[in-house]
């Protein structure tokens, strides 16, 4: 593969993965639709099972998101792994879409039946602007909709009476499949072929930079020449001859004047750029010759520090014969006769139209949107700045507005990119006309924008971020003959000397728009530092920030709580447990940190450090606890299942110096049973290691038998709820009976959580469970206190 195709696959790879947020949110949120739409109609039970499944595949996706964003980092990274990867999990996703198909069938009523018909059909064009990067994705995405729902309206035919209208369906669902399928196929071959325009022309680009400053330094060493050039003309007349030989011959043009700046000489090269003769020049001031724009006052100027200094240097705009206009960089070089007095002047030039033309069109490039030619993100980030400190220093009051259109994707969905590009451009030209001239306009990208409005209190800011959005609400896109409306949402935030900087006026933006969606799109949310929405927002932005940085100042603390058994009263395992220890030395307990950084893809990184620090910590003393039987160490579900985490426990137990039966896992039954077939083959390989696994919190989700016997555990942990309550609840009682005896009966130890009691504990060994772990039996307690525990030790005396 030559480098332009693998720059172009790593660009389809990147478009592909910029879709993955949205996307499965999207999917998280539609599956939540779709239980809500026909929970009433086929067994609840089973709908919730497929929700659950897409929704975990969806956060599946999102992980691989983070892991792509994570390794892209690196040098030399497989972008056709990458690849493989996201189809591979894409065809998982397109298989569940595909089950859901199975609902069409338990649903007698034709009007719920064609729902899905347009619920397939809505997700199959979802895929286009999403997929199309790349088409085995799409493929994989779409043929297994296609086909369940296919074969599901022919069974239908095939068993019952059906209506005209089912024939009319699958017949127009297939057509209309083909017409997305060949949209796809053009969409990407337009993608590839921009691809591939956009890297060649970045070559160029950095060609013509490198011609660029390969010129400038020709220039300079040419300058320097001509001055050391210059210094002998001092010397003599005739070595002034010899040297006018390569003044003649030299690339740039080189003029000599009197002393008052008469033109008494040209070269060729002089001639060639002006497009003037040497007669018609001779006897004329350089000062003839300059553009309209060009002040007569800069050749007084030029010759007078000439004069003084001995030399001047700078850029001049000048005037061909032919009329037409250029930049000249220019050197002016005074020439002493043997009095000491000035006889000549010297100037070099040369032509820097092009090159000046360049940096005009890159420097424009560098702050401007190309699709909108609005101010961009780097520029308008750089004028926020600006106005921060402005109302730092003169306590004066700006605005900044943060926009995200409503609806944007139904007209790109609908219509297609270019016409969502012309709605970008429509919009900011519509925009652009009503802003103050001291205001700034920018699109920050996709369909963001953001206002600068300065000099300028809340209230009236309010007052013009609503005239904007009623506006664009009044805007009407006409596109193939079909008229679109759509709003926008606007985030509005004050700057003033309290704004600390340009990162939190814009974090406060996008939080207050973020609350604008929310709230129900198309309006004006004023940010406000008691607003409980943003409040509780900014707290979870607060704990991803605390656990990242107490990941890298080891500031989490290892906890263990004893789990004994039922029949000896024996002590000789743990769970482990983490705490969070704050930079004020204060400990978080887990509820605290843990459920954001499941939402912000952290808790793999906090199972890694608990791995690590475990094993670390019994590697260190393993031989002075011979009693100690077992660790249990808690997975989250974005760890059980996933390749990389499997790795990199193989690796490390591979090195361990401990017996890997030493470590058991614990894994939720959710987790587990959300994709069973990759849970299967993680527990299945680390057993064989020798590690062991338990089902944590069983009997809280859902069909919790029907998947146990499919689950290669050693133990199950029968839910806490179930125990706390058995003595009063005859039903929690028979739950925690029957458990225990299927677990039994299956070849696995019973553990029971929540043993507040001694009443709780002795009906546990009643009834045969074979360990129990609660505060009864023993708070949770740093690691270390292990170290003081007696071999064979007993929680009771009398035991």
């Amino acid at each position: 593969m030559d480098r332009s195709d693998q720059v172009v696959l790593e660009n389809q790879a990147s478009l592909l993965y910029q879709q993955v947020l949205f996307s499965n949110l999207t999917v998280i949120a539609v599956s939540v639709l779709m239980y809500s739409l026909f929970s009433e109609h086929v067994y609840s039970n089973l709908l919730m099972a497929w929700c659950l499944a897409i929704s975990f595949l969806a956060c599946l996706r999102l992980c691989l998101l983070y892991l792509y964003k994570t390794q892209t980092k690196k040098k030399n990274v497989d972008v056709k792994l990458w690849l493989r990867r996201y189809v591979m999990l894409t065809l998982l996703v397109g298989i569940v879409w595909g089950s859901s198909s199975i609902f069409y069938v338990l649903i007698d009523d034709i009007e719920i039946n064609t729902l899905f018909y347009v619920l397939i059909s809505s997700v199959i064009a979802a895929a286009v602007p999403v997929l199309s990067a790349w088409m085995p994705a799409f493929l994989v995405y779409t043929l297994p909709q296609v086909i369940f729902l296919t074969a599901m309206s022919a069974y239908q035919i095939h068993t019952t009476e059906a209506q005209k209208l089912v024939y009319f369906l699958t017949f127009a669902f297939i057509v209309y499949y083909v017409l997305m399928l060949s949209l796809a196929k053009r969409a990407n071959a337009n993608i590839v072929h921009g691809l591939r325009l956009q890297d060649k022309n970045q070559h160029l680009l950095n060609k013509l930079n490198l011609e660029v400053a390969k010129r400038e330094g020709l220039v300079k060493a040419r300058t320097q020449e001509l001055v050391v050039a210059n210094q002998k003309l001092k010397s003599s007349q005739a070595h002034m001859l010899k040297l006018s030989r390569a003044v003649e011959s030299s690339p740039n043009p080189i003029l000599i004047t009197d002393a008052q700046g008469h033109i008494e000489y040209a070269n060729k090269k002089s001639e060639k750029v002006s497009g003037y003769s040497l007669t018609e020049m001779l006897g004329n001031k350089l000062e003839s010759y300059k553009s309209n724009n060009t002040p007569a006052d800069v050749f007084e100027e030029i010759w007078s520090i000439a004069a003084e200094a001995g030399e001047w240097s700078g850029e001049i705009e000048n005037r061909r014969k032919d009329g037409s206009e250029h930049w000249l960089k220019v050197y002016v070089a005074a020439v002493f006769d043997d009095e000491n007095t000035i006889s000549h002047y010297v100037v070099i030039s040369e032509d820097i139209t092009d090159s000046r033309q360049l940096a005009q069109k890159l420097s424009y490039q560098a702050t401007h949107d190309d699709l909108t030619g609005l101010i961009n993100r780097a520029e308008f980030e750089t004028r926020l700045a600006m106005k921060v400190e402005n109302a730092k220093l003169n306590d004066s009051e700006h605005a900044l507005c943060f926009l995200d259109l409503d609806q944007f994707k139904v007209i790109n969905d609908t219509c297609g990119h270019i016409a969502g590009d012309e709605l970008l451009r429509q919009l900011g030209k519509l925009l652009n006309g009503v802003m103050r001239r001291s205001d700034t306009l920018a699109r920050l990208g996709g369909d963001e924008f953001a206002i600068l409005v300065t000099d300028c209190n809340q209230r009236q800011a309010e007052k013009i971020a609503n005239e904007v959005r009623e506006l664009i609400e009044q805007f009407q896109f006409i596109w193939d003959s079909q008229v679109f409306t759509i709003g926008v949402s606007i985030g509005l935030t004050s700057i003033n000397s309290q704004t600390i900087n340009r990162t939190e006026a814009l974090k406060q933006a996008d939080t207050a728009c973020y609350a604008a969606k929310n709230s129900g799109r198309n309006r004006v949310y004023i940010y406000q530092g008691h607003d409980k929405n943003l409040v509780q927002q900014e707290g979870e932005f607060k704990w991803v920030n605390e656990i990242k940085e107490a990941l890298v100042d080891n500031r989490l603390v290892l906890y263990v709580q004893p789990i004994v058994t039922t029949s000896s009263n024996q002590l000789d395992s743990y769970e482990i447990l983490v705490r969070l220890r704050g930079k004020n030395g204060q400990l978080s307990p887990p509820g605290a940190f843990l459920p954001p950084a499941e939402r912000y893809n952290l808790s793999d990184k906090i199972d890694k450090w608990v791995i690590d620090h475990v094993f670390a910590w019994l590697e260190q003393h393993q031989a002075d606890l011979p009693f100690l039987k077992q660790f249990a160490i808690n997975l989250s579900g974005a760890s059980v299942g996933h390749t990389e985490m499997l790795g990199y426990i193989s690796s490390k137990l591979a090195k361990a110096k401990f017996d890997p039966a030493m470590i058991k896992f614990e894994i939720t039954e959710t987790a587990a049973i959300g994709n069973l077939r990759n849970a299967n083959s993680f527990i299945k390989e680390l057993t064989e290691i020798g590690c062991e696994f338990s089902l944590d919190d069983f009997g809280s989700g859902l069909s919790s038998f029907a998947y146990l016997k499919n689950l290669p555990v050693q133990s199950i942990k029968i839910d806490g709820m179930f125990v706390k309550d058995m003595l009063t609840d005859p039903l929690d009682f028979e739950m925690v009976k029957s458990i225990n005896d299927i677990g039994h009966v299956m070849g696995l130890e019973t553990i029971a959580e929540f043993v507040e009691d001694e009443q709780v504990w002795q009906k546990l060994r009643s009834i045969g469970v074979d360990y129990g772990q609660g505060y009864y039996l023993g708070v949770p307690e740093p690691i270390d206190t292990i170290l003081e525990k007696a071999e064979g030790t007993s929680i009771f005396k009398s035991a």
